[in-house]
């Protein structure tokens, strides 16, 4: 066998592992404890904030050395794409901050990644469904408010507990609904 036949095969099974180490660490980081049993908030684990500050300087820096040592693939669109990839990985750890959500028998107050707030009554929801491709809970009120509960927040369980006892029926999504079920007995979807 051809050794050169080998590095593509093993570079690619490297990156397979270590993908899957953190996507592990990031889902079980999901199931961290919050401060206090009585804390009703959704909150993101550390892992999302490491991982937005871990892009922002991997990308930052990519752009940095591409223009200190330039060479003939250093062009002003390859430098833009790395800046908009480090932005992008900023706008994961401010979202880290900002996606707050308090649980109550009422509803949500929930945070926006632009810093509003806004206030949800369960009863005044028109439409639950679950985004699988971005992984989130889309909750939509009669007035057209809209508020999206990450998959990757602490206290999911008791979220979705909350909102299968509270919600109006017929308002969630059949597929939502055993989603819901699943992760209010502990089964969390998957990241």
């Amino acid at each position: 066998m051809n050794p050169h036949g080998l590095g593509p095969i093993v570079k690619w099974t490297i990156w397979a592992v270590l993908m899957a180490l953190i996507m592990g660490w990031v889902a079980r980081s999901r199931r961290e404890t919050r401060p206090s049993p009585d804390c009703r908030r959704l909150v993101h684990p550390a892992s999302t904030l490491v991982i937005g500050l871990a892009g922002f300087l991997l990308f930052a820096g990519i752009a940095v050395i591409s223009n200190v040592f330039s060479n003939k693939t250093t062009t002003w669109w390859t430098t833009t794409a790395f800046v908009i990839f480090a932005l992008l990985s900023l706008l994961v750890a401010a979202d880290y901050f900002l996606a707050r959500h308090d649980l109550s028998e009422e509803g949500l107050r929930y945070g926006r990644l632009t810093g509003s707030r806004g206030n949800l009554k369960w009863s005044e929801l028109r439409r639950v469904n679950y985004a699988p491709t971005m992984k989130w809970f889309r909750l939509e009120t009669r007035s057209g408010d809209v508020a999206r509960v990450s998959v990757m927040h602490i206290g999911l369980p008791e979220f979705a507990g909350l909102l299968l006892a509270h919600a109006p029926p017929g308002v969630i999504d059949p597929e939502t609904l055993g989603i819901l079920q699943e992760t209010a007995a502990g089964r969390l979807p998957p990241v």
